[in-house]
Formats: C-alpha cells, sequence, structure tokens
C-alpha cells in the first residue's frame, strides 16, 4: 500500500484516545471480543459502569446489525465496494460507533422508514413504540420491527446519524452512527464515514487500531487476527507474531501523544501487509531509520546470523531495537519498507512488513 495513506489516516482519526477498526470477515464469535476491548479500554480510562453497559449494547447491536442484514453478492461486491465496516472512536467523554452496511434497496427504503420514524421522539416516546413492536407481528428471525435500532437510540440519549449511498443498481450503501457519552460532538461527519470507507476498500484493510493498547486490549486485537485473516494457522501466527513485534519495537521506541496506529490489508499474491505509523521526537526518528537501512543490507544468511549474534550478546551491542527488524525482516517476504512524514511539527514513520 502507499505508505502516504497510514499518515492521512492517523491525521482523520485525530484527537482518538482508541480507534478499532474492523472490515474482515465478520465472524459471530467476534462478538464477545468486542465486548472484550470495549471493556478493557473504558476500565482502564475509570468510565462510569452505565457508559459501559450502554457502549457494550451498542457495539454488539450494530456489529450483530451487519452480520443479520447486510446483502450477499455474487459478483465479489462484497469484497470491494460493498464490504462492511465497523468503527470504534473513543475520546474521553464520549464514544461513536459507526457500522456501514450493503442493503438492497427494499431493505434500504424499509430501513429510512424506520429510522425517520423515530426523529425527534423523546426517551418516554421511544419506550411506547419499543413496546408496541414487540407486540407487532413484523417481527421476524431476522430482528424486524427496528427494535434495535430503537434500543440503541434510548440507550445513546443521542439522535442517530444515518445516510445511504448508491452502490449499483440495486442496493445502497448505509452508514449508522452512533453516540455514547455525555459529550454531544461528533467525532466525523456521514461523508467521513464513506470517505473511510472508501480508503479501506482501496487499501483492503480488514484490522485497524490507532492508540496506545493496554495488554489486553493488545490481546483482543491478536485473536481477532488470529481468526480472521486466515485459515492457515501457520499464517495467522506469523501475522499475530508480526503484530506482537511491531508493538513491542514502538514501546522501545518511546512512541507518545496519541500513539501508534497498526494496519493489516491484503495485498498482492495473497500476502498481508502489517503496517505501523508513529510519531517519534527526532532522535528515535533517525535510530528507525538508521536501523532499517542496516537490516535491510543483510540477506537472509546475515539476518540470521545477526539474529543469533544479538540473542547471544556478540558483537556490537544494538539493543532491541535492530532484534525487533530483524525478527520482522526475517517473517517479510520482501525488505521492510520505511517512509517519513510529518505530524503535527514531529517526524512520523511509517514501516511496513509483507507476511
Amino acid at each position: 500500500m502507499d505508505l502516504s495513506t497510514v499518515h492521512v489516516l492517523y491525521d482523520a482519526l485525530a484527537g482518538d484516545r482508541l480507534t478499532f477498526l474492523y472490515s474482515g470477515r465478520f465472524h459471530d464469535e467476534h462478538t464477545a471480543r468486542l465486548i472484550t476491548l470495549g471493556e478493557e479500554f473504558l476500565e482502564h480510562d475509570d468510565v462510569d459502569k452505565s457508559v459501559r453497559g450502554k457502549l457494550a449494547f451498542i457495539m454488539v447491536e450494530a456489529y450483530q446489525n451487519i452480520i443479520r442484514h447486510r446483502a450477499t453478492f455474487t459478483d465479489g461486491s462484497g469484497e470491494g465496494a460493498g464490504r462492511s465496516l465497523f468503527v470504534l472512536r473513543s475520546r474521553a467523554a464520549q464514544h461513536e460507533v459507526t457500522a456501514v452496511n450493503p442493503l438492497a434497496n427494499a431493505d434500504a427504503e424499509r430501513l429510512s422508514t424506520a429510522l425517520e420514524g423515530l426523529r425527534g421522539l423523546d426517551l418516554k416516546q421511544m419506550k411506547q413504540v419499543f413496546l408496541r413492536g414487540l407486540q407487532s407481528d413484523e417481527r421476524t428471525a431476522r430482528g424486524g420491527a427496528g427494535l434495535g435500532l430503537i434500543e440503541m437510540a434510548r440507550r445513546s440519549g443521542h439522535a442517530l446519524q444515518h445516510a445511504f449511498m448508491p452502490l449499483g443498481a440495486d442496493h445502497q450503501l448505509f452508514a449508522l452512527r452512533v453516540l455514547v457519552g455525555k459529550a454531544g460532538a461528533w467525532q466525523g461527519t456521514n461523508e467521513s464515514a464513506f470517505s473511510l470507507h472508501r480508503t479501506v476498500v482501496e487499501n483492503d484493510i480488514s484490522v485497524l487500531c490507532r492508540g496506545h493498547l493496554a495488554a489486553g486490549e493488545q490481546e483482543v486485537v491478536m485473536r481477532i487476527i488470529e481468526r480472521d485473516l486466515d485459515e492457515d494457522r501457520q499464517h495467522s501466527d506469523a501475522r499475530m507474531r508480526a503484530f506482537l513485534a511491531i508493538s513491542e519495537l514502538m514501546e522501545n521506541l518511546g512512541v507518545s501523544g496519541e500513539g501508534p496506529l497498526i494496519l493489516l490489508s491484503r495485498c498482492a499474491q495473497r500476502k498481508v501487509s502489517v503496517v505501523t505509523g508513529m510519531p517519534l521526537d527526532a532522535q528515535a526518528a533517525e535510530r528507525l531509520t538508521a536501523a532499517v537501512v542496516e537490516v535491510n543490507a543483510l540477506d537472509a544468511q546475515g539476518l540470521q546470523r545477526r539474529y543469533r549474534d544479538i540473542l547471544l550478546g556478540r558483537g556490537e551491542n544494538t539493543g532491541t531495537l535492530q532484534l525487533g527488524l530483524i525478527d520482522l525482516a526475517r517473517r517479510s517476504s520482501s525488505p521492510l519498507r520505511l517512509a517519513r512524514h510529518t505530524w503535527r511539527n514531529a517526524p512520523f514513520l511509517s514501516l511496513e512488513v509483507a507476511l
């Protein structure tokens, strides 16, 4: 992928304490992992329990809506312009959940009617509509009567935001945005949700996380990577190890501020790129740049020999930075790629490993 995209994404998500983006296969078992991710993050930030419960419900409902209602395609659009997207963006006082999903035109029309029916209702009126929906004959195995939408609006306490975009002749791309927390300022817009979706499609991004991840949050992301990208356990192990190695590398470099961004995207020949973008101070940026140049100059035998020497304490002590890069280079199918930009007057470096 074009490494400048990492810089653009990082800047587009500026201000978030945590961003988690998922656009993979949408396994049902990821539902529990999303709950754990939200709980780990909110507990780390000492967020009120009532907010935790509301966010957990909305995350699950938004994710399950994608699984239950997304359109199926026979022409491959489900892996391209019609792919689904789930995003959590969290700040200190508010949390925004976005779900983007392809729908058949008829389903989109029914959904639009249901959402317009909620516009302007207060919490008491929503409760009455919800109770009527429970008794309605319209309920189906796919969750009819719009009960999930009503309950998300009630628990959120804010009006739901939504938009549609044409997707061929027979489908619409639907974006739903839900806000949780006392603050009422949205991080993005409906258009920015579709713009993010386009970037995900163009770069075939499956997983993205931005911010300082605690150990529990890293564990959840690793389990999603393990389950989602490849049925071949050998390949998924390599990608999990690369994720861990990059996380350790960034800790060694002392990434500060809003933290790093890590994403996984599919590239040519069924390979997966693990890419990180990070703001660094000038000294750390120079250390990383020099270390990548040195590592890329080694052939396979040289990498193995240097890796063994560092582990055994032989030769010049280059610390854990070069060890981590060598570990990544040994797994990579091509030389490590590094690009440098500027973010808020500081060096911003992007590093890619192809597995």
